[in-house]
């Protein structure tokens, strides 16, 4: 299922490699908590998991909101149980999104199957990295400073932030009018 991925990418505006790099070690409930700091990601033929991120600003600890802990915990007993019935057949990992035996899901297979959702639902199609896009547009469009959304998004270039932050036409419009009250 990419349910776990979808959704750790559209609350928190990750990467899809940085959403399937996330480890449970990573996931603090006590201090509610996850650290970014693993990726996984398709080189050619193969997945690579590795230990790094994109960049440095990309290293961060993002809040545990209550529906996503509630979301993380229910995933967590979902696997205990697959463990339990897989048995040594279970590919143990600390990677939170795994198919049910376990493995590390394939980042093309996510796309693949986001893209399919999709269509069956017959909603527009977007970009599985639209869904980063989405996150930092509705926290600008809801007040935030870019560079508080550049944290988040653990951009290093504000520029990067900006190409991500699309203002609503009618927030182009207050801005228009808000610059021309100002010089009348």
């Amino acid at each position: 299922s990419i349910e776990a991925p979808v959704k750790l990418s559209a609350t928190y505006g990750l990467r899809r490699s940085e959403a399937l790099g996330l480890m449970w070690s990573a996931v603090d409930f006590k201090t509610k908590t996850i650290r970014i700091q693993h990726t996984v990601v398709r080189d050619g033929k193969s997945v690579i998991m590795d230990n790094t991120v994109k960049e440095a600003a990309s290293y961060r600890t993002m809040p545990l909101t209550q529906d996503m802990e509630a979301f993380l915990t229910a995933l967590q007993a979902r696997q205990r149980h697959n463990r339990r019935l897989c048995g040594n057949e279970y590919h143990q990992s600390d990677y939170i999104c795994v198919w049910d035996d376990g493995k590390p899901l394939d980042p093309a297979y996510v796309t693949s199957r986001f893209n399919r959702f999709l269509a069956s639902k017959e909603l527009p199609h977007i970009r599985y990295h639209d869904l980063r896009h989405s996150s930092a547009s509705l926290l600008v469009n809801n007040g935030y400073k870019l560079e508080d959304v550049q944290r988040w998004l653990g951009h290093a270039s504000l520029r990067s932030t900006e190409r991500y932050a699309h203002l609503q036409a009618g927030d182009k419009k207050d801005m228009a009018n808000a610059v021309n009250n100002l010089l009348s």
